[in-house]
């Protein structure tokens, strides 16, 4: 009698076990399938992220803290579209029922992706259904980092000169200051490559001339070197796969390179002589804003000409000192190419702030956009 106890004892246990494993087994069907739709709740919210935050660096597109503001209308319309265009279980999200939009901060959207799932055995547990979400942030941020398709040239961040001498003295009196690339005016005329020593007869007088007399713009980039190298480098709108970051050292090219500059500009401005480019009568201050209205028929628009460069930039602080064979950079700048000087070939530009930028396709990164889509969240 004790031996069939025991048996029956056994089976009960046994009975109870294998219940247990089989409601776990059937929960774990349901965490799978729960874990899946988060997933795809997670690439639709990173998709209609980036897609909302890509309407900051067009042209005209300011961020706005009032959601009604017609470029965050625009903002919000894209990123819920691009939420929905894939399925989540199957079946795409409602862009109104299951996407919220918001406008967090600066140059940054939230898009936050919903679904309630329905479940199988949790069922026998009073459980048929769980909403699951997820959330991305992408913000329009100003390029830091893998910064492509850079002309060979790094020029000084201008300053106010209040000597002036051409050198930057922050121990002045009054001290000196650096001007924020992002408040230069558009159609600022800038020296890009000096082409003579420093303080030379007609040196021309315009912003961003060189400090020591060593120094004339000319970089090195991604350890290549000569005059081969920086010639293609300018003519050629992106040669290669060559990034460079911000808080790096770039090195110097030796000597002025006028001869490879003059041949490499004529090259660059002969793939684009009839760019558009609109000044205007001479001092019209919207000459920019004229430029950036029109379109380039030959590269089907103005920013994929090859007369728009990027170009890095370093404080002038960093180059007080005579002596470096470097550059550390500060950020990058974009220009409109004008040409060089045919007695000195030092190159101008004028400046085109990150503002008036559209995003591009050509080359191996998009464009000569100063700003880049990122996720942050």
């Amino acid at each position: 009698m004790k031996l069939r106890d025991n048996v029956g004892q056994t089976l009960v246990f046994i009975a109870l076990a294998l219940f247990a494993i089989l409601a776990l087994a059937a929960l774990g069907i349901d965490v799978g399938y729960m874990y899946s739709i988060r997933h795809e709740l997670q690439r639709s919210a990173d998709a209609g992220a980036l897609a909302g935050a890509s309407r900051f660096i067009e042209p005209g597109s300011q961020w706005s803290a009032n959601p009604s503001d017609p470029v965050m209308v625009i903002a919000d319309a894209r990123a819920r579209s691009f939420a929905a265009l894939d399925p989540v279980a199957t079946t795409p999200l409602d862009p109104v029922a299951e996407v919220d939009v918001a406008f967090p901060s600066q140059d940054r959207i939230r898009v936050t992706t919903r679904r309630t799932a329905p479940l199988f055995f949790a069922r026998v547990l009073g459980r048929n259904s769980q909403l699951i979400t997820a959330t991305a942030v992408a913000e329009a941020a100003a390029a830091d980092r893998s910064v492509q398709c850079l002309k060979p040239w790094g020029i000084p961040i201008p300053w106010n000169d209040y000597t002036p001498d051409d050198r930057f003295d922050p121990n002045g009196t009054p001290p000196e200051t650096i001007i924020p690339i992002d408040t230069v005016p558009a159609g600022y005329k800038m020296i890009l490559k000096v082409g003579e020593p420093i303080n030379k007869q007609g040196q021309l007088d315009l912003p961003t001339l060189q400090q020591e007399a060593g120094h004339f713009f000319a970089l090195s980039l991604c350890e290549d070197s000569g005059a081969a190298d920086y010639r293609e480098r300018i003519r050629n709108q992106c040669l290669d796969q060559c990034s460079v970051d911000n808080n790096t050292h770039v090195s110097l090219e030796p000597g002025n390179m006028v001869g490879p500059t003059k041949q490499a500009v004529d090259d660059l401005i002969s793939q684009d002589a009839d760019g558009e480019w609109n000044p205007g009568a001479a001092g019209d201050p919207d000459r920019v804003g004229e430029w950036v209205a029109g379109s380039d028929p030959k590269y089907g628009g103005w920013q994929n000409s090859p007369r728009l460069v990027k170009i890095p930039l370093y404080n002038p602080a960093d180059l007080v000192n005579q002596g470096r064979t470097d550059i550390l950079v500060a950020g990058f700048a974009a220009f409109w190419l004008e040409g060089y000087d045919t007695k000195q070939g030092t190159v101008t530009g004028y400046f085109v702030p990150s503002t008036v930028l559209g995003s591009s396709t050509s080359g191996p990164s998009p464009g000569p956009v100063l700003k880049v889509l990122r996720l942050v969240e």
